[in-house]
């Protein structure tokens, strides 16, 4: 079944003109089928939004006593469908911070920066600590901010959090 299923995906895609590149392999019971299709264009040319998030003062200056551990920046770009998810997937920035004080002392300065810096906020977690907001840059660019716990059960006294944005 598995194979006739991946067969007839590879018909499809190769009668569509599709220009084949593995992208991914299912295995089965008693048989592997590979995904075939084409890259898409950038859907961020320049990475203008990756550096409208990047330089944006809400992940960049960190309120004081939180200490920056990393940032990671994920450029806009394309995922083939496959036999799980894929599509566009916009820019993001991923800032990890750790700090010793309390969860909803941390909530809130990221709350009170994040408002300071023209972001909205949008939502809470079931505590009640804001930790979505939306902002939109003078381009008309829609970005979102989620903050989150990476250790909400640490019995230490420094926990990690990820601020992250997207575009």
């Amino acid at each position: 079944m598995l194979l006739h299923a991946g067969a007839c995906l590879l018909a499809c895609c190769l009668l569509a003109g599709c220009a084949p590149t593995i992208t991914g392999t299912v295995t089965g019971r008693n048989s592997t089928s590979s995904a075939t299709s084409t890259p898409h264009t950038d859907s961020d040319p320049g990475d203008r939004k990756l550096n409208l998030l990047a330089t944006d003062p809400a992940l960049v200056n960190l309120p004081a006593g939180l200490v920056r551990t990393s940032v990671q920046r994920t450029p806009a770009h394309y995922e083939t469908r496959g036999f799980g998810s894929g599509g566009s997937f916009g820019a993001g920035v991923t800032v990890t911070f750790t700090s010793t004080a309390s969860p909803a002392d941390v909530y809130k300065a990221i709350a009170e920066n994040a408002a300071c810096n023209g972001w909205v906020a949008k939502g809470s977690n079931s505590a009640g600590l804001t930790n979505r907001w939306l902002k939109t840059y003078p381009d008309g660019t829609l970005a979102t901010l989620f903050l989150g716990s990476e250790d909400p059960n640490a019995v230490s006294p420094t926990h990690t959090y990820s601020l992250n944005g997207g575009i």
